[in-house]
């Protein structure tokens, strides 16, 4: 299934139609800020999907729009290649419309019909429990798993071909359990522990096994006091024998003798070690005084050959050096005379440049002078038209007044002459003279009449009009009001009347185009300003001089350091030609050409002094180094040959040898006596005869203490044993030990009891749970390659009510309500793509929708699951709505824009 289009209408937050369209397969991404509409698209089409149009739940109720209206949803998709569109309106005029291929239906059976081609087994049921909405998660449900309906898990169940209940042996198998865990209740508490009978054989056969272990300690214990009289007597029988302790005074004799014989040879001992050793520090003395004495002269010899080569070789150095300083010379002197052509040609440079800059200042002067010229003239112009301007007293607002003025005075004249007496005078050619009113003559015509008049008409009398009073008097009191608003608004003009204050209008106008064109004339000078108006004019316009005032310094500077100082003086107030600029600068070009061309010479004289510069340092570093070498050689001779003299000096080397034979013949008489006397050591040390002698003195002094004491453990271990042998420990043994063979016994059948249910229990759960993890197999093999990209190594728990209750990581089980909020996320996400995956497999339609997920998860996991959802999105649909735009850029996709759609 692939959703191509979705539009809706009078739907929660959209009053008028919103479509999102461009949608495809694989991933489509609409990354909009929040309020902008995703969850509501995805209501709308969970509505499409999921809800019946004639369903009055209040659900459908909270799907209209805050200002009331009928809510309308709609949806194009791809169904195994065939274009369909459904569309719904809940609530007011409802109705369900389904086009597949060329054919439409309505209501109920285009609802049947789509429940029929995305989920057949649930329509079969008259259920509307779409599996498609598990797929989608909506804003704050990503840390949920899906929620699945009664209808949703049954079809489940036959997509995964078992029924549980059935696989693990159905009721038979729950009632055995529950008759095992009633008959383990009698044997073991809720902690596994032993009660009831099978704890008062456990208690039974402690007690006789504790009662035993006191009776066998009794009967060791008279045992061991048998043992220990009879080793008392032995012990009293030594204890009373007079010839040994004879003995023992004997032995202590020959004892305190022998220590007093070690005694005198640890002395003699001794006195010859010390000996020897006086002898052997003499002699080895003199040895190492005669070996320092060789190894100098030897050492004095090579030091001499030594100082030879280094003299011969200071002297090669010193000629070296010589030669090197000759070269370095001749090769210093070439670059000094091409440093003085380099300042002759910069100095010719420096003459040149300050030519060109003098003929730059100038110009930069003369063109400044001519701005200057241009913008005071435009202030001028600006400054004659703003006064002439200004003069005008007449502006819009006194025209607008005065027109108004006028034309309610016209209205008012006119409204008066509507109520006007009319006079119809038609006279003949005779009688124009004859007719007047209100005594002026009457020509032929219209006349009104507004006050009271007196027509008369020679030979025929007066005629008397009086028009009516109260209308005309209203009128006219307008009409004076009006010429009276007229006059003072013409009067604050100065103006008598309508044409001259037209002819000031129009005066005002022609002054206002006269300012405009000097405006526009000074914007244009103040262009290169950046600006417009007088006090950026005047800005610049100070400006400008200050930068006249900067040339003119420029130029005195110039004019101080040029040779022709006169000459540039008179030329100040005029500006350079191009002919003159052009020679000025050919003249650079050559000064700095032949500046190069010197500098040149000099970087070459330089590169020639490299050579032998390198040679003069290094025969100077040799020189020093054979020079330093050579007295380092003599000092240390003259070393030697000091100590050579003052050893002589304190003893010749006869006298030496001949003390050395002296001390070399008492060291030997020395090491033969001490051998003598190593030869004579007694056979015992002193530990051992100190040892033997308190031995003794202790048996000897102790004897007739312990002969008593002796005597009295005797008698009370005979009275023990007597008083044990009268209790029948024997026969009381062998009644407790059959005690303890009866409880025993009966311990181990409850033991055994225990053994058979724990280990039926256990075989039974051992097969269900093989059976629910075969049964959920499909399941959890669609999970796991996405928890594998995501936790390596990782398994899913699954139960049979299709909810994910954990994750085994690293060989630990970790409860789902143990994760991190990032991880129940994303594991969410991963099972509803596994739902997905089963379904898909199954040839049911699959389409994944995720609002807002993924919300707590650090940039390697968002990585990791883009990885997933792009790797998902090869087999199925994934739209993504989010509002955090920047972290899913990385994901790929195509972008989607939700945009509202005019008309109907």
């Amino acid at each position: 299934m692939i959703l191509t289009a979705l539009e809706v209408e009078q739907f929660r937050r959209f009053s008028t139609r919103h479509r999102l369209d461009g949608l495809g397969p694989g991933l489509n991404v609409l990354a909009a800020p929040n309020e902008s509409g995703k969850s509501t698209m995805l209501k709308a089409l969970e509505a499409l999907f999921t809800v019946r149009h004639g369903s009055k739940a209040q659900t459908v109720k909270d799907f209209a729009p805050y200002d009331g209206g009928s809510p309308l949803v709609s949806a194009e998709f791809l169904l195994d290649g065939a274009a369909l569109r459904m569309e719904k309106r809940f609530l007011g005029r409802s109705h369900a419309r389904l086009l597949e291929g060329g054919r439409t239906l309505e209501g109920d059976d285009a609802e049947n019909r789509l429940q029929a081609l995305i989920e057949p087994d649930v329509s079969k049921r008259g259920e509307a429990g779409v599996m498609l909405g598990a797929l989608w998660v909506a804003q704050g449900e990503s840390f949920s798993q899906p929620t699945l309906s009664d209808a949703n898990k049954l079809t489940l169940r036959d997509y995964l071909g078992a029924d549980l209940g059935d696989a693990v042996g159905g009721a038979d198998a729950a009632r055995v359990l529950k008759r095992i865990a009633i008959d383990l209740g009698e044997l073991l508490d809720g902690r596994g522990k032993p009660k009831g009978r099978f704890l008062t054989t456990i208690e039974g056969e402690a007690a006789a096994e504790a009662r035993l272990v006191e009776l066998n300690a009794k009967r060791a214990t008279l045992a061991e006091d048998i043992a220990t009289l009879e080793q008392t007597r032995r012990e009293l029988a030594v204890a009373s024998d007079a010839g040994r302790r004879e003995v023992e005074r004997a032995e202590l004799a020959a004892a305190q003798a022998a220590k007093e014989e070690l005694g005198r040879f640890d002395r003699r001992r001794a006195e010859t070690a010390l000996a020897a050793g006086e002898a052997e520090r003499l002699t080895l003395g003199l040895r190492e005084e005669r070996k320092r004495r060789a190894d100098r002269r030897v050492r004095l010899m090579s030091l001499t050959s030594d100082s030879e080569r280094a003299r011969e070789a200071a002297e090669a150095a010193t000629l070296r050096r010589g030669r090197a300083d000759a070269e370095l010379a001749r090769k210093r002197t070439a670059m000094t005379e091409a440093e003085k052509v380099v300042a002759l040609t910069t100095a010719r440079v420096k003459d040149a440049e300050r030519g060109v800059e003098r003929l730059r200042v100038l110009g930069e002067r003369a063109m400044t002078l001519r701005q200057v010229a241009r913008l005071e003239e435009a202030l001028h112009r600006q400054e004659t038209a703003r006064g002439a301007l200004e003069a005008i007293r007449v502006d819009d607002a006194a025209q607008r007044r005065a027109e108004t003025a006028e034309r309610a005075r016209a209205a008012a004249a006119a409204a008066l002459m509507a109520q006007a007496t009319g006079l119809e005078i038609a006279l003949e050619a005779g009688a124009l003279d004859r007719v007047t009113l209100n005594g002026a003559l009457l020509a032929s015509g219209r006349h009104d009449l507004l006050e009271p008049a007196e027509l008369r008409i020679e030979g025929v009398g007066v005629f008397r009009i009086t028009p009516a009073a109260r209308e005309m008097t209203a009128g006219m009191e307008a009409l004076h009001r009006a010429e009276a608003e007229l006059s003072a608004a013409l009067a604050a003009v100065d103006c008598s009347d309508m044409h001259q204050l037209h002819a000031e209008a129009e005066r005002r106008r022609q002054a206002q185009a006269t300012l405009a064109s000097a405006r526009a004339t000074l914007d244009a000078v103040l262009s290169d300003g950046g600006g417009k108006g007088k006090a950026n004019a005047e800005g610049t316009l100070s400006a400008l001089r200050q930068r006249i005032a900067v040339c003119d310094a420029e130029l005195e500077r110039l004019h101080a350091r040029s040779a022709n100082a006169a000459t540039d003086a008179s030329n100040v107030g005029r500006e350079p030609d191009a002919s003159e600029i052009q020679a000025a600068r050919l003249a650079l070009d050559d000064a700095q050409q032949a500046h190069l061309r010197a500098e040149q010479a000099v970087a070459a004289a330089r590169n020639d002094m490299l050579e032998p510069d390198g040679a003069q340092r290094l025969a100077e570093s040799v020189l020093a180094e054979t020079q330093t070498e050579l007295r380092l050689i003599l000092e240390q001779c003259e070393r030697l040959r000091v100590e050579e003299e003052a050893a002589r000096a304190q003893e010749p080397d006869e006298a030496l040898a001949a003390r050395l034979d002296v001390a070399e013949r008492a060291l030997d008489q020395a090491e033969r006596a001490a051998a003598r006397v190593e030869q004579e050591r007694p056979e015992s040390n002193e530990a051992q005869l100190d040892a033997r002698i308190h031995r003794l003195n202790v048996r000897i002094e102790g004897g007739r203490e312990r002969l008593s004491q002796l005597q009295q453990e005797c008698a009370a271990g005979e009275a023990r044993v007597q008083a044990a042998e009268g209790l029948g420990l024997d026969e009381e043994i062998a009644a407790t030990e059959r005690e303890v063979s009866r409880c025993r016994g009966a311990k181990e059948a409850c033991e055994r009891e225990v053994a058979i249910l724990t280990l039926l229990r256990r075989t039974l759960q051992e097969v269900e749970q093989e059976t629910v993890e075969r049964y959920l197999a499909p399941l959890t093999g669609a999970i796991q390659p996405s928890l594998d990209m995501l936790f390596p190594r990782s398994r899913v728990q699954v139960n049979t009510k299709f909810e994910l209750t954990g994750v085994s990581r690293w060989r630990e089980d970790e409860p789902l309500e143990f994760l991190s909020d990032g991880t129940r996320e994303q594991i969410a996400v991963l099972v509803r793509l596994g739902l997905a995956e089963l379904l898909r497999a199954r040839g049911r339609p699959a389409m994944l929708v995720l609002d807002d997920a993924l919300v707590f998860s650090d940039a390697g996991r968002l990585s990791t699951m883009f990885d997933i959802l792009a790797e998902a999105s090869e087999r199925m649909q994934i739209i993504v709505m989010t509002c955090r735009a920047e972290a899913f850029a990385m994901l790929p996709g195509r972008r989607l824009r939700l945009q509202a759609v005019s008309g109907g």
